[in-house]
């Protein structure tokens, strides 16, 4: 999983060596507690997808939990439903949690997939827009 965030996100400004993506997802690898991180797998055992649930993702709104970590889908498997089956999962385990709100800071072609999942738009950064879901 932490190559396939490499091949999505691994060039500047972003760190550039697989091994840090490697690394971030064993962090976010935890089962029962946040971080927590779900695999998509197909039908051949291939892993096609993978998103964590984490305390916080920009440093500086750790006021608001639990964020939406590092979801990427396999770019061959999208708009298949392997994202929002994901995230579905991702609502699930939070309301388990207690909790009722689930945020996501992201940007680009992603803003509408996360609208279209029942986010909405809540803060505009510089570098990222902000979205939160109500559970």
């Amino acid at each position: 999983m932490g190559e396939i965030r490499w091949r999505e996100w691994g060039t500047p400004p972003e760190p550039v060596e697989l091994s840090f993506w490697v690394e971030l997802t064993g962090r976010e690898a935890g089962r029962d507690a946040l971080p927590v991180t779900w695999v998509a797998v197909d039908a051949g055992g291939q892993a096609v997808g993978v998103v964590g649930l984490g305390e916080f993702d920009p440093p500086e709104l750790r006021d608001r939990t639990p964020w939406v970590l590092g979801m990427v889908v396999d770019p061959v498997r999208r708009g298949l439903g392997v994202g929002r089956a994901l995230l579905s999962r991702v609502d699930e385990f939070a309301v388990q949690c207690g909790h009722s709100v689930v945020w996501v800071a992201t940007g680009g072609p992603a803003v509408p997939f996360y609208e279209a999942c029942g986010y909405e738009v809540w803060q505009l950064l510089p570098d990222s827009t902000i979205l939160r879901r109500v559970l």
